[in-house]
């Protein structure tokens, strides 16, 4: 395994092997919640797995160390700091083998700093293997209406001033691997020399090597719609490193080509034939019933009251757009893509749940009540009638809770039948074993905030393999 800046590397013996542990060290931008974070683990340990399978006998083992993480929120650093409390994963700042005529004041691990105010001479200082970031997708989404100028938009302004460090910064301090998530779309930009054109052309300035690449939550087996665009750019070729090697994705990389348009995989590429879709029950939390009038909710009282659809909805004529997902494992329920607005609007913001009874097929022939089978069909396959809501018993129809979204957008959330107690041991056991954390919301936390939050973070799984298609391909 070749290794570059890492943050340590120790050796540790046992009767019959010798296991050498490496550190990966990562900045976070845009980091909000710490989904990049969970996704490098998630790689390093799959990546560990395949090498003890292909007959390693486990002697090498890569772990990622994050160095610092930005993002504006308060809110967002706090629930990051919450879950980096794990004692396995180290929370020192600026490692090790950091140049030390540029090494500044340790910085605090999250971080409210603004992007844009980020000085070269302090990102050049933590030497950094990866870099991961999720820009604002705003100025790159379909209800943008002014996409032709988004280098103007404010909220660009970072990611730009990013671009221009990676373009200054010395070759020995750059980044080995850069990944980027953003909304579909963003890579359009390159049409009027946009941020990602900026990107690009960075990129290929400093010899990057890239993958840009669409990939959706469905194509590793979850039950939701996210689909996303993915660069991951890495350097491997400064010393002749590669010689020799035939790697898994070396035929994905290529160095951009700034005059055409940008080679798009799809998950064939990257996942061969996509997973099954995995039953949406199976993600749901185990202590909320079915119906929330029912006596079962009192243990739950607060948590079933803030998943009630208010009847002010309920009886608002948009509500005619909900997307309805269903628990019957009969159905290949797959929901909507989850916004930060989810909770407070209902055109496009995320799924509700039906969890009571639906008619089959055969009931509808018979005669029977076919409402509610209608109306779990897709918004956009339903013909408008201003009675459609009377079919529904709103005591079965009810929001996703935070924990249920969060699982269903890969993060590693524990079940909740354990108390506290034997919740904490669980997880620090399985974080020994499984070598990655758990993740959960500080109880302060309200369902409003966790909503918002998520609609702001990436998928875990779908970040994990792209991660470890970069990672594979640098340090394997």
């Amino acid at each position: 395994m070749r290794v570059g800046r890492v943050v340590f590397s120790i050796e540790v013996s046992s009767h019959d092997m010798t296991t050498k542990i490496t550190s990966l060290t990562y900045l976070e931008f845009y980091s909000g919640i710490g989904g990049w974070g969970y996704a490098l683990e998630h790689a390093c340990q799959s990546i560990n797995n395949k090498n003890k399978n292909d007959g390693n006998d486990g002697s090498i083992f890569i772990q990622p160390q994050l160095l610092a993480a930005y993002d504006h929120s308060d809110l967002c650093n706090s629930v990051l700091l919450h879950n980096h409390k794990s004692p396995n994963m180290s929370s020192s700042s600026i490692p090790s083998n950091t140049n030390k005529k540029k090494r500044k004041k340790q910085q605090s691990l999250a971080s409210q700093t603004p992007i844009e105010k980020l000085t070269l001479e302090t990102l050049s200082s933590f030497n950094a293997n990866i870099w991961c970031m999720s820009p604002p997708c705003q100025p790159h989404t379909r209800q943008h209406t002014n996409q032709i100028n988004e280098m103007n938009d404010s909220r660009s302004k970072s990611f730009i001033h990013l671009c221009n460090v990676l373009s200054e910064m010395d070759e020995g301090d750059l980044p080995q691997i850069i990944m980027l998530e953003n909304v579909v779309g963003f890579e359009l930009s390159w049409e009027h020399h946009g941020s990602f054109q900026t990107f690009r052309r960075v990129l290929h300035k400093r010899n990057y090597q890239v993958v840009h690449i669409h990939l959706d939550p469905t194509h590793v087996g979850i039950p939701n719609n996210r689909p996303r665009h993915y660069t991951v750019a890495i350097q491997r070729r400064r010393r002749g490193e590669e010689k020799g090697r035939n790697g898994r994705y070396d035929h994905l990389f290529c160095k951009e080509i700034l005059n055409q348009a940008p080679i798009i995989h799809d998950e064939s590429s990257l996942l061969g034939k996509s997973s099954t879709c995995a039953k949406l029950s199976s993600f749901l939390d185990k202590d909320i019933p079915p119906n929330h009038t029912s006596p079962d909710c009192k243990e739950s009282q607060q948590k079933c009251q803030s998943l009630q659809i208010p009847i002010k909805v309920q009886t608002s004529s948009s509500a005619w757009c909900f997307d309805i997902a269903t628990t019957n494992d009969n159905d290949e329920c797959i929901t909507s893509c989850f916004t930060h607005s989810y909770g407070k609007f209902i055109r496009g913001t995320g799924s509700i749940l039906y969890t009571g009874p639906t008619s089959s097929s055969k009931d509808d022939e018979d005669g029977g009540d076919n409402k509610v089978q209608f109306k779990l069909l897709p918004p956009e396959e339903r013909t408008y009638d201003e009675s459609w809501s009377k079919g529904i018993n709103w005591d079965y129809m009810r929001y996703f809770s935070g924990t249920e979204v969060a699982r269903l957008m890969g993060f590693p959330v524990d079940d909740n039948e354990e108390s506290a107690d034997d919740k904490k041991k669980k997880n620090q056991a399985e974080e020994e074993k499984e070598g990655y954390r758990k993740f959960s919301f500080p109880s302060e936390v309200t369902m409003k905030q966790q909503w918002k939050l998520l609609g702001n973070s990436l998928n875990v799984r779908v970040a994990a393999a792209v991660a470890e298609m970069g990672i594979d391909s640098v340090y394997s």
